[in-house]
């Protein structure tokens, strides 16, 4: 849906310094050069989309892969990381990006919006900064919003999780309220229409943190289509294009970060005693597509695969997706109490799957697979779909961040194993610039093992 080029930018500067070369000297000399000028809200956008991308795809999605047995942490501070070790200096960066790249830009685009009554560029701002809050909710818990970003405010006070939730709610609402059934094409940033389904996607991760499944399942229920994924699209196969995963585990960073032993490379390999393979579902296609084997003395035997797989140069990146989107339908009938309803969500990404992966293997469940001594195995049906539901969202969203908080939210209910000690992380520290800077920094919060409100 979207390409996010850093290499854009630079093409643009460059035509704007030629332009300049023939401005008459007197329009030069009646110009204050330190008096900065706004940027226009349709080109600020992108940028706020860029930022959305860096921190679902970038470092914090590699920390929370660590601490979701994805990856491996195996050399400098990713080995520490591994052992959950790390520091609020660790988080520096991902704030600064997440506020002052991402929500600043959005809400400086929502006004210039709101003013050209743009109501279409004003709603993709919101689900931009909605998204960017409930991430960055899901990681702290408690965060600066109602204050956040006021250049009158030095110290934005900490709203609570549940407020934060309940302002990203009210936005996404507003958003597809201007945006659902349109045709309409809003130039870089894609279709309207999609836009009104990542909103209601967006809305229903938000409430399955609550554990409103009733809510959620309405929600969902206009969620992305097949087809209609917000992708972080990474086609342009050239540096400042690509994929977040290869810049860092292949061109800056090869070696840090592995999947030697990760859980989940055990549930998709064929050879390991945890295996998820069956008589119905063989996932010999996808380990291939998610692993790659060392190619250098700078590369482990078992590699996220940056070559031809997921995390290749030019692999577009899913921030909001189809296939999460029926897990939530499925884990929301499932809980509710509608076990037919259930089975065929999950049915309808094994059915992706076996598109997806056409060598692989993923015919349909029926409820007789599933319970003591079945297929599937499980005190009763019931509680055996919930865990394969579950499951399979584990396995489908490998890299994405929301799995952190599932694994938290459900505490730990598919028994991911602990890189040391008796529990994972309950939360991502609140960043050494801001206690220093902010006096409003809940001091009660600091413990990285302390659940955040959701997931007590």
């Amino acid at each position: 849906m979207k390409k996010y080029s850093i290499l854009l930018s630079t093409a643009l500067s460059v035509t704007l310094l030629f332009n300049a070369c023939t401005k008459d000297m007197t329009e030069i000399n009646a110009t204050n050069p330190n008096q900065f000028s706004g940027s226009e809200g349709r080109l600020m956008i992108t940028g706020a989309e860029l930022a959305n991308v860096m921190v679902n795809e970038g470092e914090a999605a590699r920390m929370a892969g660590i601490f979701s047995g994805y990856f491996t942490g195996a050399d400098r501070q990713y080995l520490s990381l591994h052992q959950y070790s790390y520091v609020a200096g660790d988080f520096d960066n991902i704030w600064g990006t997440l506020y002052a790249e991402g929500i600043a830009q959005c809400r400086l685009v929502k006004d210039q919006a709101k003013a050209a009554n743009d109501m279409e560029l004003h709603s993709v701002a919101a689900i931009t900064e909605a998204n960017l809050l409930l991430t960055a909710s899901g990681l702290w818990g408690d965060i600066p919003q109602s204050e956040a970003c006021n250049n009158d405010i030095a110290e934005p006070k900490y709203d609570n999780m549940d407020d934060v939730h309940t302002y990203c709610i009210g936005l996404l609402d507003n958003a597809v309220g201007h945006v659902a059934g349109s045709n309409a094409h809003s130039g870089a940033y894609g279709n309207s229409h999609d836009w009104a389904q990542v909103a209601n996607t967006l809305k229903a991760r938000a409430l399955l943190r609550k554990g409103d499944y009733a809510g959620a399942a309405t929600a969902a229920a206009n969620g992305v289509e097949a087809g209609k994924d917000l992708i972080a699209n990474h086609s342009a196969d050239v540096p400042g294009a690509w994929n977040l995963y290869f810049d860092f585990c292949y061109w800056n960073r090869g070696g840090y970060m592995t999947c030697e032993n990760s859980y989940l490379s055990t549930l998709l390999d064929s050879a390991s005693n945890t295996k998820r393979h069956n008589a119905k579902t063989n996932e010999d296609a996808r380990f291939a597509y998610y692993y790659s084997s060392g190619t250098s003395d700078n590369f482990s035997s078992r590699d996220p695969n940056f070559l031809d797989g997921i995390f290749a140069s030019s692999s577009g990146f899913t921030m909001v997706g189809y296939v999460e989107n029926q897990l939530i339908l499925a884990e929301c009938a499932s809980r509710m109490s509608d076990d037919d309803k259930a089975l065929e969500h999950l049915n309808n990404v094994r059915s992706y799957n076996a598109a997806m992966y056409a060598e692989g293997q993923y015919d349909s469940y029926e409820l007789a697979d599933f319970g003591p001594g079945k297929l599937i195995e499980g005190t009763d049906i019931s509680s055996a779909l919930r865990q394969e539901i579950m499951v399979e969202k584990y396995v489908s969203l490998y890299g994405q961040l929301e799995t952190f908080s599932d694994l938290r939210r459900t505490k730990n209910a598919i028994g991911i194993p602990y890189n040391t000690g008796t529990q994972m992380p309950q939360r991502f520290l609140f960043p050494q610039s801001e206690i220093n800077a902010n006096s409003n920094v809940p001091k009660d919060q600091l413990d990285k093992f302390l659940p955040l409100t959701y997931f007590q």
